[in-house]
């Protein structure tokens, strides 16, 4: 059973990284609109109403997606959590250095860093 889900979290971990990268993909290319927006506008020397609700739109696109982020991350820790709960523990799936929680601890890879 222990090897069955370890299989099964290696999917799901496979998965939420998959759907980690896709979302910071589409954060940095909705910047890079964003970004292009107004300069397109100063090139092409039109009124600031001009595309102001396509800038709006892009702006709050941004918004929802760091939203959506936040949710992710959360999710991610949830399944941390739930990893832990039945016995799997670390497992090395993802990036190498990870976030401190906020209950103080060191990421383990930072604390092997640090002790060589």
């Amino acid at each position: 059973m222990p090897r069955q889900r370890q299989i099964i979290a290696h999917s799901i971990a496979q998965r939420l990284y998959a759907a980690e990268e896709a979302i910071d993909l589409a954060a940095a290319r909705i910047a890079e609109l964003n970004a292009a927006l107004p300069l397109a506008r100063l090139e092409g020397r039109l009124a600031a109403a001009i595309g102001q609700d396509a800038f709006q739109s892009s702006a709050s696109a941004i918004m929802l997606l760091a939203q959506t982020r936040a949710e992710l991350v959360a999710t991610h820790n949830q399944l941390k959590r739930v990893s832990d709960d039945i016995g799997l523990g670390e497992q090395a799936y993802g990036d190498v250095f990870k976030v401190a929680s906020g209950e103080g601890q060191q990421p383990a890879v930072a604390h092997q860093l640090r002790a060589a």
